[in-house]
């Protein structure tokens, strides 16, 4: 007769084999003669968090500790499990208690420490990862892990090294590939991240993640097509990747390549596979409403930290007026700063979303009872879209951090202004479009702003600049900029961007410029600096990308004293250039055709007695202006939110 120790032994090789059915059925036969049998209760309940059923898993290996509360492997796998269901605190307390009755466990202290670091708790995870590579010194995935602890707090240097570390011990190990990448293109090291992306595709062309990764590289040296080409490999082998199918669409749209039939299409597609009508009637809206109440406005971001977003939205919170609604903050960030800290400060009430599921988080706002809930995010990074797939809020509103529609049909409205959006917009959107009557923002000039300089305008020659993100920078943009230096004598071209640290880059920048017949001496490239504000001081006349237009970049310039021509296309994202200048009243520095934004940049660089008059007046001509008058904007946005809640109450009224 087979004993139940030999057979475990051979379900378990039925289980370690992957041939599940095999091996579930001798478990369950085991615990029909012996139901306390902990070990078919444990290997049972590892094999149901294989299957994805997290909580009959849960429930076998709890019976298998009651039974033998000693093993430390039964409290290891509970906390994995306990983990996946989204139960941090109680699966750290069960590596714990592995820890307490066996403290060498290092796969224990791997896992608490990746719990502690996933909640922003980086100096606890630091010390668990190294307090199991102590007792484990070639244990390559707690290497791995302590490398993205390092580069969370900012230690390049030092996650870099230990990513290699794990390399040299596994020369295939995809992940830690792929997270050298990363820490390489933070480096601003942007061909070494590719070549580390392309070794790990090779040895996995199915790790979508990396493939994500490649195309955030590609983006940022202007390889548009190529970026888009990589999300839709992640896409082939991971259909269901929310991150790359919303990265696809930003590239799509913030790069104006597709019409807008086509822009329209793929975010509905992004709908009909993260959404749905299941989920969209989760929640069911009271009929009754009043037309008058204080209205609960919630406000959904991951940008809530030091961000462009943040910058525009922080005039907005200050100035609500709270005898009218009052304001949720609803936050996915990971690590908060201080600009987190001062909007929390602010909003009358803040709720984080980091560690919720998207129908957790929808539950969280329902409970709240928000009226309004608007996203600020659309399909940029971290977005949570998916809550806004439950409809948790009756009224749900898409304003300030995307340039085109989300394609939800559970979201209502999307909130422009008349430059963005004018009557005969070519856009097309699921939303129904709420125009502003001013400019969409509020511009808040940074507390840190220098005294602006004089410039060159008269002595040593034009200089051109621009502070825009370098994936801004087309073949069409460097172009257009190489016949404007050879149109304006004596002219110098100065672009400023983070990614300008990087040799490569800044060679790649400088070959383009070459093909167009413009010499190296004549650009000069810097790296962002301390003295940010103050480096526009170099800069005579500012000059707006295209298609894609800037937006704090544009500000900050004009802050500063420097006049920025801009090149007004049809689509929102081409046109925020447009909306800032006409606040400011300078349509003057708006063109409409290629030729015309040639002709500006050239005739303001032949007048120099102009560039004085603007460089002395723009700061406070802005000051006065309605893009720095946040209460205005504030006054706007409520008004706008109490005509969607009558349209909402009179709809309920009559249905």
């Amino acid at each position: 007769m087979t004993s139940d120790t030999d057979t475990i032994q051979i379900a378990l090789k039925h289980h370690q084999a992957g041939q599940l059915q095999e091996a579930e059925s001798i478990y369950r036969r085991i615990l029909q003669d012996n139901p306390n049998h902990s070990d078919a209760l444990h290997l049972l309940g590892v094999l149901m968090h294989r299957l994805g059923k997290n909580v009959i898993a849960a429930e076998l290996i709890n019976k298998a500790i009651a039974n033998n509360p000693k093993s430390p492997i039964f409290h290891f796998n509970l906390g994995v499990v306990l983990n996946s269901l989204g139960k941090w605190k109680d699966a750290a307390e069960a590596y714990q208690q592995a820890l307490r009755l066996k403290p060498d466990y290092a796969e224990a202290l791997n896992n608490l420490g990746t719990i502690m670091k996933t909640h922003d708790q980086l100096d606890d995870a630091i010390e668990k990862y190294r307090q199991a590579l102590r007792l484990q010194p070639d244990y390559v995935e707690a290497l791995n892990n302590l490398g993205s602890a390092l580069k969370a707090k900012g230690q390049l240097d030092d996650a870099i090294e230990k990513y290699r570390q794990a390399l040299r011990l596994q020369p295939d190990y995809v992940e830690a590939l792929n997270n050298l990448g990363n820490a390489l293109k933070a480096r601003s090291q942007l061909d070494d991240a590719i070549e580390k992306y392309q070794q790990a595709l090779q040895l996995r062309p199915e790790f979508s993640e990396a493939w994500v990764s490649l195309g955030n590289c590609q983006e940022t040296l202007g390889l548009l097509e190529s970026a888009i080409d990589s999300c839709r490999q992640a896409l082939r082998y991971k259909p269901d990747y929310i991150t790359a199918h919303s990265y696809l669409l930003f590239l799509m749209s913030y790069n104006v390549l597709y019409s807008p039939d086509r822009i329209l299409e793929e975010h509905r597609n992004w709908d009909a596979i993260h959404g749905g009508r299941q989920k969209a009637h989760t929640f069911s809206h009271s009929k009754s409403g009043e037309p008058d109440k204080r209205l609960k406005i919630g406000y959904v971001s991951s940008d809530l930290r030091q961000h462009a977003v943040s910058f525009f939205f922080d005039p907005v919170l200050k100035n609500h007026d709270r005898s009218q609604v009052e304001i949720f903050c609803y936050a996915e960030v990971n690590k908060p700063d201080a600009v987190t800290e001062r909007l929390k400060e602010i909003a009358d009430k803040w709720r984080t979303t980091v560690g919720l599921s998207d129908e957790s988080a929808a539950h969280m706002i329902y409970d709240d009872k928000i009226d309004i809930l608007v996203d600020l995010a659309g399909h940029t990074a971290n977005s949570r879209l998916g809550i806004f797939t439950y409809k948790p809020a009756p009224i749900q509103v898409t304003y300030l951090g995307y340039c085109t529609t989300t394609g939800l049909k559970t979201m209502d409205y999307w909130i422009t202004d008349m430059v963005l959006h004018p009557k005969d917009t070519i856009e097309l959107a699921v939303e129904t479009i709420i125009r502003l009557p001013r400019c969409w923002i509020c511009y808040q000039p940074p507390v840190d702003a220098s005294e602006i300089e004089p410039g060159t305008c008269a002595d040593n020659g034009v200089t051109f600049g621009s502070f825009n993100n370098l994936s801004k920078l087309s073949p069409d943009v460097i172009a257009c900029w190489s016949q404007l230096l050879k149109e304006v004598p004596d002219s110098r071209l100065l672009l400023k961007a983070r990614q300008l640290d990087d040799p490569f880059v800044q060679e790649r920048i400088l070959k383009q410029f070459a093909h167009h017949g413009i010499n190296h001496e004549r650009i000069t490239l810097l790296p962002h600096t301390p003295s940010h504000m103050a480096d526009y001081g170099r800069v005579d006349i500012a000059l707006d990308t295209f298609p894609r237009t800037g937006g704090v970049t544009t500000a900050d310039a004009l802050w500063m004293g420097v006049p920025v021509i801009t090149l007004a296309g049809q689509r929102y994202i081409e046109r925020q250039g447009a909306s800032i200048l006409k606040a400011i009243g300078l349509e003057e520095l708006i063109a409409l055709t290629l030729e015309d934004y040639l002709a500006k940049a050239v005739v303001l660089a032949n007048d120099p007695a102009r560039r004085i008059e603007l460089r002395t007046s723009l700061r406070k001509r802005m000051a006065n202006s309605p893009l720095c008058d946040g209460r205005n904007l504030s006054q706007e946005l409520e008004d706008a939110y109490r005509k969607m809640w009558h349209t909402w109450c009179e709809s309920k009224a009559n249905g």
